[in-house]
């Protein structure tokens, strides 16, 4: 669980972010305030793990408080204007939402918060002794580091991204940077095992834990886009799992699919 503080002058921005994070389930709002000097003290007394700030604020700005408590808390930016982007983050910040963002951008931003932090009441187990990895269960990919390769195992994978030239590897935990593309780590996963859901996701069928709309939910808390070019693929790989009653049919992901029965049916 993530405590978090969020601030911003703008009552109304605030009371967005308010909601923004309440329906967060691995998000807990210890405070919400117009007033950045408020924040200073629940920082110094408060066990707090990250801070929404807007930048332009009256007395102190967003970027006075990241140097104040920089390395002891976790920031993202929220602000209305682009030009702070390039001095936030020499600071360090974790990420910036120019406003007006939605949901799905806020989320993106905060699941760069270390994942061990996002689970919700994960039950605490003493951890079983791994066997040894067969060859086909994990790959090397090169990093950016000369002549550096990060060994990533297929079972630890929630999802790849494409980022521009490169794509980030999402793991339990960790978070990689290869100089891969994603269409080059589509070409080396098994596809019984991972699927391309959007033109920038690849994603870990294990992991899968839902649909919501438009949106396949990972591990209970993280929701990944499906693109329109992937949508239909998505709907037949889903659709002999899909169980309703009272209906012969149903529109799944704008599919109409008939009524699946189990054996016993």
């Amino acid at each position: 669980m993530i405590n978090c503080v969020a601030v911003d002058d703008e009552q109304a921005a605030l009371d967005i972010m308010i909601d923004y994070i309440k329906d967060t389930p691995f998000l807990n709002l210890v405070a919400a305030t117009t007033n950045p000097m408020e924040v200073v003290g629940i920082l110094q007394s408060q066990e707090v793990d990250l801070v929404f700030a807007d930048i332009q604020m009256p007395r102190m700005n967003g970027l006075n408080l990241v140097s104040l408590f920089e390395g002891k808390v976790k920031f993202i930016m929220t602000t209305g204007y682009q030009e702070y982007a390039l001095q936030s983050f020499e600071f360090g910040v974790l990420d910036y939402l120019v406003k007006p963002f939605g949901y799905q951008r806020f989320l993106k931003a905060v699941s760069k918060m270390p994942f061990e932090m996002t689970l919700v009441d994960s039950p605490v187990e003493e951890p079983e002794p791994e066997p040894m990895p067969k060859k086909e269960e994990y790959i090397f990919v090169k990093v950016d580091a000369k002549g550096k390769f990060h060994k990533v195992l297929y079972r630890d994978v929630i999802f790849m991204e494409a980022q521009k030239t490169y794509a980030s590897i999402t793991t339990h935990g960790d978070r990689i940077t290869t100089n891969l593309t994603l269409s080059d780590l589509e070409k080396r996963l098994p596809s019984d095992r991972f699927m391309r859901i959007h033109r920038s996701f690849i994603i870990s069928k294990d992991r899968i834990t839902g649909i919501e709309g438009d949106e396949v939910v990972l591990d209970k808390v993280l929701r990944i886009p499906i693109g329109d070019t992937y949508r239909e693929t998505f709907a037949n790989y889903i659709e002999g799992s899909v169980y309703f009653k009272e209906k012969d049919t149903a529109v799944v992901l704008g599919k109409r699919i008939s009524r699946s029965k189990r054996p016993e049916e």
